[in-house]
């Protein structure tokens, strides 16, 4: 079956969770039915291991609050372990849950 197009499914928007609204880069705010020339879409991943998904990007990653913003995300897995360790450098595990809201610095 043929994707339709919209702004929900386009590489260039992001969700904003407050009103349901796509954040566009060229756009800006948009509703998720909208459509521009310039949408294209999301490309599917073919394989779990070519995501190349990192725990920083779980939803079961807490990154602590001592850690320094950019350099190192260090943090704990709430679901595996004790020890802080770095998100950006250690490999999803099967259980991974991909992060409902990203983050805006």
């Amino acid at each position: 079956m043929k994707q339709k197009k919209s702004c929900r499914n386009c590489i260039r928007g992001t969700a904003i969770t407050v009103n349901n609204d796509i954040l566009c880069k060229d756009k800006g705010a948009v509703s998720p039915d909208y459509v521009c020339s310039k949408h294209r879409f999301i490309p599917e991943p073919k394989s779990y291991k070519e995501m190349n998904l990192k725990c920083i990007d779980c939803e079961n990653f807490i990154v602590s609050s001592s850690s320094a913003k950019g350099a190192r995300a260090l943090g704990l897995c709430q679901l595996f372990s004790v020890r802080p360790f770095d998100g950006k450098e250690k490999n999803a595990c099967s259980k991974f849950v991909k992060k409902t809201v990203s983050e805006v610095s």
